[in-house]
């Protein structure tokens, strides 16, 4: 068995991006690629845990396409890893544009509310500690002890195929006590838009997905009382929020999707034409 498996789910017309990434990761390490066979229709959580299945490795770095690492990334993650109370160690990204500005640092989230903050979006990585830190979750970029990702039964794809799937998952990990840790040496540079406190989709599954998921994610991790407070009073207010940063951006052909994904959340509806 090796010591680290590299997962990459990818995308048809990334392939530089990924000749990128794949020239940043260290031979030594398996590397396991998953791409958009025929067939399959796979999204982001399925191919995950398909790369997973195949991997040998102690421990899974899963990474996507868009990004490349820096010189000495996996082993910084791979030392915090190893430590009993950690349970994922996510990578810090930073703009692939601006290498000084962080893109993603993680995140913490008010679990009543359902919103999210950056941890250091948009700081300018020379300034900041390089102590690892504490956040909820984390995305694009991460390591997990294999043990654990199968303990877990790896990424609930059924209910978050794309989007929250990393969030769901550092949830599980945290209720069984282990910390979600950002590990700012493991640097990753990340081709992304510079983050904006004024939400916007760039795709109508995103659009969908994000919001039909907040609605399953609180139904899973909140209790009754909690899950009908968030849906009575928080909900309309997330709703209204991302209407009128959608109107204000002129974005207006991304409401009808991102009002369906709200809809079938309520109807807890799992199948739709995003995932056919």
């Amino acid at each position: 068995m090796t010591k680290i498996s590299v997962i990459i789910p990818t995308m048809a017309g990334r392939e530089e991006l990924l000749v990128r990434l794949l020239q940043s990761i260290p031979r030594k390490y398996e590397i396991k690629i998953v791409g958009d066979e025929i067939g399959e229709n796979l999204l982001l959580a399925a191919k995950r845990n398909k790369g997973a299945e195949k991997a040998t490795g102690e421990y899974l770095l899963f990474i996507d396409d868009d990004n490349y690492l820096e010189p000495g990334a996996i082993e910084a993650a791979f030392k915090l890893c190893e430590k009993e109370s950690v349970g994922v160690v996510g990578f810090m990204a930073c703009y692939d544009d601006q290498k000084d500005k962080v893109a993603d640092g993680g995140s913490k989230r008010n679990y009543l509310t359902g919103f999210t903050t950056g941890v250091n979006t948009n700081a300018n990585y020379s300034t900041l500690s390089k102590e690892p830190y504490e956040v909820d979750e984390i995305a694009n970029a991460f390591m997990v002890d294999a043990e654990l990702y199968y303990q877990l039964f790896g990424f609930d794809e059924k209910n978050f195929p794309i989007d929250l799937d990393e969030a769901d998952f550092c949830r599980r990990v945290k209720d069984m006590g282990l910390k979600v840790m950002v590990c700012p040496l493991a640097k990753v540079y990340h081709k992304s838009l510079t983050y904006s406190h004024i939400p916007n989709f760039r795709r109508d599954k995103s659009a969908y997905f994000l919001s039909r998921n907040i609605v399953f994610y609180q139904g899973k991790h909140l209790n009754a009382l909690s899950y009908w407070v968030f849906i009575i009073l928080f909900l309309p207010v997330r709703i209204c929020f991302y209407l009128f940063a959608l109107i204000w951006r002129k974005n207006f052909q991304m409401i009808i999707p991102m009002m369906g994904g709200y809809f079938d959340g309520l109807r807890n509806c799992r199948a739709n034409k995003y995932q056919r």
